[in-house]
């Protein structure tokens, strides 16, 4: 068990004879992998065992739920915090094992923090509302092929490879974007999205196709930085990390640019590329008409 979370007890009692027994991730990951990883794998498109036992160290908070000496299911689950809650056949009681799971939360967790149960798939969201859960927010992931399109740059506008010296504008441009969009409930600071961006500039680009697929757009009229798309490798595919333009500058035919300059570029290498949004977001409607599909929803939730 890691040094951050030496408060775990290897062993929990739960409700009617259950137990929660602590795994090791690699341990935890062989019956994860499966249970979880394969069969949701439609809602994420890909999620290769590289990642399972990467998020599994991560969390390093992943427990067997036993009947007697029987795997029946396993959870990440610390106080204030579960994810990714799985069954093992035969047995069936989801929703019984939702009920004291939260119960369990409800007794160990900060009541002045809200509990938090990540990345419910759709079929299962019904489930925690019945037991009081709100949702917090609702994603999906959305994929298409790669080929090589041509990208329309209009006019009046410049596009540059990502510098560290844009660091700060990108940041403010995040901040005014999301603010600007109905479909986000919550946002980060601005230092969030410094941090976002560094992390892009530090790790992300040595990648050289990703490097060449992030763009930022300059207004030529005021040299300022009016969008942005940063992308990453996630599970050997792109992924779009950000993807923004300026309230003052939507409707042009920018977000098009980005998406279609970053589907020609990733298609020298990659054979499909992916993105996460928000239900409800306007940019949906861009997505579709460029052929991407939208995965099932993936729901944040909180306890109340």
């Amino acid at each position: 068990m890691s040094e951050q979370n030496q408060l775990l007890k290897e062993h929990i009692e739960l409700e009617d004879g259950l137990r929660l027994v602590y795994q090791e991730p690699k341990e935890y990951n062989r019956y994860y992998s499966i249970y979880h990883g394969q069969k949701y794998a439609d809602y994420y498109f890909r999620r290769s065992p590289a990642t399972l036992i990467e998020i599994a160290t991560i969390f390093d908070c992943g427990y067997f739920i036993m009947k007697d000496d029987t795997i029946i299911g396993g959870v990440f689950i610390k106080p204030n915090f579960m994810y990714d809650l799985f069954i093992v056949p035969p047995y069936e009681d989801y929703k019984g094992l939702v009920h004291k799971l939260l119960n369990h939360l409800k007794k160990v967790s900060k009541a002045e923090e809200k509990i938090i149960v990540r990345e419910i798939v759709e079929e299962h969201v019904k489930t925690y509302e019945h037991q009081g859960c709100q949702v917090h927010e609702v994603n999906y992931w959305m994929t298409r092929p790669t080929q090589q399109v041509k990208a329309m740059l209009p006019e009046g506008y410049g596009s540059n490879p990502v510098s560290s010296e844009d660091t700060e504008d990108i940041a403010n441009l995040l901040v005014n974007s999301y603010k600007a969009n109905p479909a986000y409930k919550q946002i980060g600071t601005k230092e969030d999205y410094i941090l976002h961006v560094k992390e892009f500039i530090e790790e992300h680009k040595n990648n050289t196709i990703m490097d060449k697929c992030s763009r930022v757009i300059v207004d030529q009229s005021t040299n300022t930085i009016v969008g942005v798309c940063l992308h990453m490798e996630f599970e050997d595919y792109p992924l779009i990390m950000s993807l923004a333009v300026d309230p003052e500058h939507q409707q042009r035919g920018l977000g098009r640019f980005l998406l279609t300059h970053s589907i020609n570029v990733s298609s020298k290498e990659y054979p499909a590329t992916r993105l996460s949004v928000i239900k409800d977001n306007p940019a949906i409607t861009l997505y579709e008409n460029l052929g991407f599909i939208r995965n099932k929803s993936i729901t944040d939730m909180y306890v109340v």
